[in-house]
């Protein structure tokens, strides 16, 4: 189904949705731009730099761009539920080599969608998600699209898994190419922003779904931005080399771009905005000139998050359902703003899910009386960092409340007083910090040596990284571009 003008059209129009587009195209043609056109005029509105390593790679986006402007994706058949149930037997048998024989089929040279997408990676705050945005922008009209973070794309998918399964009452029941014909159905461009896999579940649902979806029965073109290069991808996990495949697929599939910018847009200085908020040198954390600051901060930016708000509603004791159950949020005014204590929102059995929602659901939040983190509160700290992920992506708004800025949030158990808000000294960094200088996240990913050293509280390089971005993010979203551009 396609949605045209006032129009609302279906695969069984294609033929006249074809042409009604060919005319409308060439008539309004001036009203589109390319990847190059659309990146000058950036640069012109002043929303992003000229950088001359991005505009290398945006012929590869206007290369791609030209060939999708004639390109029709091939007709998808709803696979019935009797073909996804599970066959015993002499017909299992049989069907396995039948799917293994399709599968050999489609993989092999010369069998592959003519329209290859773009796999473009490089390290953080490079500029990989603009180019992709801009990309995203302008994709031919006749072309469904959809842009979503991989994170929230996973998350979906194993709820969009459960559903069926609970529907058809069978827990065997396979759902994968039903959910590829889906996904293929409403968007024939795909871009997945910050592509990364961890998770052996992840690993084994995406291989199945991208086998299908980037092959040429169903027609999917991809764009991914990632961190790692596709060989990259899942390294070290349990039963890596099944997912092979999938990574053979996607370098079939696309064409991979390493991002090489010496810039990092992380770090190009922007003014603060002051959200958030933390005791001064010399002022303890429950002294009343501090409680007051605090009070007053939350406050103040409780208003202006709420600015839209006519009638200033604020609720307490909300309530969203995720997954069939509930997410308490004690004080809120839908959809402009919620208020989460740290505990509330990172102490509880939350899981990415929930945070997308959150995030799906308010522009805003304020977290308060964050204490100081340390390795024995790990899981506080990874569920504050997948909410971060979850809010920056849908460029959420964020002001705090802390005991120290994020820089000095993070320190070592024996240092922590019982109260969780004051230490019985500050750290002193000297000395310790060379040993990190030869670090993956500092020569690999351009992070300073104390953020690699904050890391190392995780055994996993995956959660190290997060971290790391996690502390690059926030930095960003205190400045003043971030608060006030309204997206």
């Amino acid at each position: 189904m396609y949605s045209v003008g006032s129009r609302i059209w279906i695969r069984g129009d294609w033929s006249r949705l074809r042409e009604s587009t060919r005319r409308t195209f060439h008539r309004t043609s001036y009203l589109f731009r390319n990847p190059i056109e659309q990146y000058e005029y950036e640069v012109q509105q002043q929303r992003i730099k000229d950088d001359p390593y991005q505009r290398r790679i945006i012929g590869s986006l206007v290369e791609l761009h030209s060939r999708l402007l004639s390109y029709r994706p091939p007709e998808i058949e709803r696979p019935s539920i009797e073909e996804l149930r599970p066959k015993s037997g002499m017909s299992r048998m049989l069907g396995s080599l039948f799917q293994k024989f399709k599968r050999d089929k489609s993989t092999a040279a010369g069998d592959t969608n003519h329209i290859k997408g773009i796999y473009l990676y490089g390290d953080v705050g490079c500029g990989k998600t603009m180019l992709m945005d801009t990309f995203f922008k302008t994709i031919p009209p006749h072309l469904p699209k959809e842009r979503v973070h991989f994170h929230q794309f996973m998350q979906n998918l194993h709820k969009r898994s459960h559903q069926l399964k609970s529907q058809h009452e069978n827990e065997d029941l396979d759902v994968i190419p039903l959910l590829a014909t889906e996904i293929a159905q409403r968007a024939t461009v795909l871009c997945f922003d910050e592509l990364q896999v961890t998770d052996i579940a992840d690993a084994m649902l995406l291989r199945r779904l991208l086998m299908l979806l980037l092959s040429p029965e169903y027609g999917v073109v991809l764009f991914a931005t990632s961190n790692r290069a596709p060989d990259d991808l899942y390294i070290n996990g349990i039963q890596r080399a099944s997912f092979i495949p999938c990574i053979q697929q996607i370098k079939r599939q696309t064409k991979v771009i390493y991002l090489s910018s010496p810039t990092d847009y992380r770090k190009v200085p922007k003014p603060l905005s002051l959200v958030y908020c933390y005791p001064k040198p010399g002022i303890k954390w429950n002294s009343k000139t501090n409680q007051a600051n605090c009070k007053r901060h939350i406050e103040e930016w409780y208003a202006y998050f709420n600015r839209e708000n006519r009638d200033q509603t604020v609720i307490t004791d909300y309530t969203l359902k995720v997954w069939g159950r509930y997410i308490h949020v004690p004080k809120c005014s839908p959809p402009h703003v919620a208020q989460f204590t740290f505990d509330e929102l990172c102490g509880k059995p939350l899981a990415a899910g929930d945070y997308l929602t959150l995030a799906s659901s308010f522009r805003s939040f304020i977290i308060t009386d964050i204490p100081y983190l340390t390795i024995n509160v790990r899981d506080s700290v990874r569920r504050f960092i997948t909410f971060l992920d979850a809010v920056y992506d849908a460029h959420g708004r964020l002001a705090v409340t802390s005991a120290a800025s994020f820089a000095d949030l993070f320190v070592e158990p024996e240092n922590l007083k019982a109260d969780n808000y004051s230490l019985y000294k500050r750290q002193q960094d000297t000395g310790k910090i060379e040993t990190f200088e030869d670090d993956d996240l500092v020569v690999k990913h351009g992070f300073d040596k104390s953020v690699a050293k904050k890391a190392s509280m995780f055994a996993n390089d995956e959660e190290k990284f997060a971290f790391a971005r996690a502390l690059s993010r926030l930095s960003q979203m205190s400045t003043t571009d971030w608060v006030t551009d309204e997206h």
